[in-house]
């Protein structure tokens, strides 16, 4: 009798682990420009294209994954890529693009451009699930490093989740 009642107490207790969810956090200082302190390695120079990619460690209830890829398109024209997936629709997306340029004489990257992007439920009937931007950084100065970090973030209505890819290095000659 007492190997039925462990029993008993042993599946209810695992009946109540399994329910319980476990949130992909949230941190709002992530997405902020400071995060320019990001370490990014430098490519070599025959490199012409890099991807970031970003999934959740954690489960989360719909933010899946991030990707953010450069491209050099040439004549110091960057591209940028950036997708984000969601496990279903969601009300609202806020993507960020940053462009940062390698300064050698400081060891550090610094902030060239921007663009921002937001996505809303309304404009998408068929659901916003997947979000993604597509532009080109125009007449960047040649012959330096340059890297793409995102800001990720999407709601559902009630909780917040977010991821910030950061990509390698790209020479843009």
């Amino acid at each position: 009798m007492k190997k039925f009642w462990k029993r008993i107490a042993v599946f209810l207790l695992a009946n109540i682990l399994m329910t319980f969810n476990a949130y992909a956090s949230y941190n709002p200082e992530v997405h902020h420009p400071d995060s320019i302190e990001e370490p990014s390695i430098l490519l070599p120079k025959e490199v012409k294209s890099d991807k970031a990619t970003e999934k959740a460690v954690q489960r989360g209830d719909f933010f899946a994954e991030a990707q953010l890829i450069i491209t050099d398109e040439g004549d110091g024209n960057i591209g940028a890529f950036a997708v984000a997936y969601m496990d279903h629709a969601v009300e609202e997306v806020y993507i960020t693009i940053y462009l940062d340029r390698w300064n050698e004489d400081e060891d550090r990257w610094e902030m060239v451009a921007f663009y921002d992007a937001e996505f809303y439920a309304e404009d998408y009937p068929e659901g916003l699930t997947d979000p993604t931007v597509d532009i080109t950084f125009l007449d960047q100065e040649r012959d330096n490093y340059y890297r793409l970090r995102g800001a990720f973030s999407a709601s559902d209505g009630y909780d917040y989740e977010g991821f910030s890819p950061t990509t390698s290095g790209l020479w843009i000659d």
